[in-house]
């Protein structure tokens, strides 16, 4: 059975060896191939899919941990994503559908992000997210503050 440092170790891989490299087959296969995103099982080719719009739409796509905390079989982490806006969503619900047809801005953004991950045998079986989609979008430039 992994320990926490083991679970805490593969979460750091999966940022460093996938997203920070913008592998979209890298961070796949730290998934399972039942994996659920956000409740829906999407399995690995999902979470592929998933990885492949997030660095069309943000190429140079990167995570920083800022905070990772690990209990039994899941570990949460608080991140910045930070990345410039130079392509279109290739998954239509990526982003909840608000970039879908913006012209690419241009504009770099920093955005806290917390995720949790449930991970079993190894691998990641289970991901969540909660995203300040809103602070992105203001970065953007694509709504103003009221």
């Amino acid at each position: 059975m992994p320990s926490l440092t083991d679970n805490k170790r593969l979460i750091q891989r999966l940022m460093d060896e996938g997203h920070n490299r913008q592998d979209a087959d890298a961070a796949a296969a730290f998934y399972t191939e039942d994996a659920s995103n956000h409740l829906r099982t999407v399995g690995r080719a999902g979470m592929k899919a998933v990885f492949e719009t997030l660095y069309a739409v943000f190429p140079d796509f990167r995570y920083t941990i800022e905070e990772m905390i690990a209990e039994g079989d899941r570990v949460v982490c608080k991140v910045n994503m930070t990345g410039t806006h130079r392509g279109q969503p290739v998954l239509r619900e990526a982003f909840s559908g608000m970039l879908n047809g913006v012209t690419p801005t241009g504009k770099s953004v920093k955005v806290l992000q917390f995720h949790s991950f449930h991970i079993r045998e190894g691998l990641i079986a289970e991901h969540a997210a909660v995203r300040d989609d809103m602070g992105m979008v203001l970065q953007l430039g694509l709504v103003q503050r009221p």
